[in-house]
């Protein structure tokens, strides 16, 4: 809901800088859609574009999420399956 609402604070304050991605994901905001699904102990945010700046600042800001928060996820890119 907070990157929706255009609220990007969150990461900087953590994270005491901007986060990669973040400025163009902000630049971008009009061409992203985000939705959050909550489940029992998880959630899933699914962010969504067609923009390729949005696309390349999502995969940044994620991989500095992943890395930086040391979750043991990929960061490699793949697409979804129909």
């Amino acid at each position: 809901m907070m990157f929706t609402a255009d609220n990007f604070q969150v990461p900087m304050l953590l994270h005491d800088q901007p986060p990669p991605g973040v400025p163009a994901m902000k630049q971008h905001k009009k061409a992203i859609s985000c939705d959050c699904e909550n489940a029992a102990r998880r959630a899933q945010l699914l962010i969504t574009t067609k923009d390729k700046k949005a696309v390349k600042a999502i995969h940044a800001f994620l991989r500095f999420q992943i890395s930086d928060h040391k979750t043991g996820d990929s960061t490699e890119i793949s697409k979804d399956k129909p």
